[in-house]
């Protein structure tokens, strides 16, 4: 509330940052968000805007209520209605669809082949592409398993993905587990990207009771990733799921 209002106080961050992404859940009456206003704002001040999108649908069975899935139409219904609204998108993330898709053993699970899931996201893909044919599609996926069959199954997704859609993801976001050892695999991660031509973007979230620790635990981790010699990611996120930070506005 009061992020998109004409001289909201973040101008000296709104700056600093390219994109702002929302999910459909924003279109729903009550989210809170004007999402005209939210349009305009970001138009006016030159920030891209970015939809997250769950691309998988299951049978009917399998995937619901499990992260990545929603209905077969509602991405592309998510897409018009921000069409109508006058905004430009200029990407789309997929949340999470190897994992949830092909490596999810919880309830609802469908667990299928890397190729049947590329396909099926390929559905909603076009779709998309249709109401917003210049925006790019990239994937958002967990990073830090210590596992190197989750390295060599993101090799096999990138290979089915372009097959499906005919193109690579425009990036590959990894949502680092950082209670995990992650180094190794994320500089694995670096090497594969940089084989196949995918940009990689970082998320830097941090956990916490309060604001304060919230914020300290996202610059440790940010500070982790970027020592040691290991370059910047092409893009940084700033992202939270949880209910700190409670305010971002004044921006000091």
């Amino acid at each position: 509330e009061g992020l998109f209002q004409p001289g909201a106080p973040w101008q000296q961050a709104a700056s600093h940052i390219a994109a702002f992404e929302v999910s459909g859940e924003v279109l729903h009456q009550d989210s809170g968000i004007d999402v005209r206003q939210m349009v305009d704002y970001l138009r006016q001040n030159h920030i891209e805007l970015v939809l997250g999108i769950e691309p998988l649908s299951g049978d009917g069975k399998c995937g619901i209520s499990v992260e990545g899935y929603n209905a077969p139409g509602q991405p592309l219904a998510n897409a018009q209605r921000f069409r109508a609204l006058g905004a430009v998108i200029s990407h789309f993330g997929m949340d999470e669809p190897l994992y949830f898709g092909h490596v999810f053993s919880g309830k609802n699970a469908c667990r299928d082949s890397i190729p049947a899931i590329a396909k099926e996201a390929a559905i909603k893909v076009r779709e998309i592409k249709a109401v917003y044919p210049n925006a790019q599609v990239g994937d958002v996926e967990p990073m830090g398993f210590g596992n190197d069959s989750w390295l060599v199954d993101l090799e096999q997704w990138f290979d089915a993905f372009q097959t499906a859609t005919s193109q690579k993801p425009a990036f590959f976001r990894a949502d680092i587990q950082w209670n995990r050892p992650w180094q190794r695999e994320i500089d694995a991660l670096r090497a594969l990207l940089a084989r196949e031509g995918i940009p990689l973007q970082v998320i830097y979230n941090g956990n916490g009771k309060t604001d304060e620790e919230w914020i300290g635990m996202a610059i440790q981790h940010f500070q982790s990733y970027e020592s040691q010699g290991r370059p910047e990611p092409d893009v940084v996120l700033i992202q939270s799921w949880t209910r700190s930070p409670t305010r971002v506005l004044p921006e000091n």
